[in-house]
């Protein structure tokens, strides 16, 4: 197998390892007088590729993300100022997998602010104890209480005003007094 290099990717640096792997396999197979038996490549294929990284629906309308690290040093804030701000509701933390936290990058604006209506709905829905994900899809999926906009979209089409910072807040309000119930 030679070594990756600057113009190999990943994905073709991966698809040789795997290639070289196979052979070598089949060959001590074939010294011992058997032969790799594969069965349905495909399926094999399928469960090989599931161990990869997949794309998560949420990423896409959420993302990019800040981590703790990034977020505490770009805020000039303590990590338990952070994490004291998302307990009250006034930052949007998502929890991976893995446990760790992460912030989607939409809420803030230029300056480190979270953006008025944004920490308004973050708020409701804390304190009705939804998670971070599903605060994350009700600011970034179209609705037609904000007129076919998400509530994010709606806050920049309107530019933040506080009419509009208002009606994203009563209609989380709403939904999480529902959501809870």
């Amino acid at each position: 197998m030679q070594p990756p290099t600057r113009t190999t990717t990943g994905v073709e640096a991966l698809t040789e390892a795997v290639r070289a792997r196979v052979e070598q396999r089949a060959a001590e197979l074939a010294e011992q007088g058997r032969s790799l038996e594969l069965g349905d490549v495909d399926a094999l294929a399928d469960r090989m590729v599931a161990a990869l990284p997949t794309v998560h629906p949420l990423d896409q309308p959420l993302g990019p993300f800040y981590d703790t690290t990034g977020l505490v040093a770009w805020l000039g804030i303590s990590r338990q100022a952070l994490f004291d701000r998302v307990r009250r509701g006034t930052v949007l933390a998502c929890r991976t997998a893995d446990g760790h936290l992460v912030y989607p990058s939409l809420q803030f604006g230029r300056n480190g602010v979270v953006r008025p209506g944004v920490q308004d709905a973050v708020g409701a829905f804390v304190r009705r104890g939804v998670d971070g994900w599903s605060i994350g899809a009700w600011l970034t999926t179209p609705s037609t209480v904000f007129d076919g906009h998400s509530a994010v979209d709606y806050l920049v089409v309107h530019r933040s005003s506080s009419t509009s910072v208002a009606r994203v807040a009563t209609a989380a309000a709403n939904d999480a007094a529902q959501w809870a119930a």
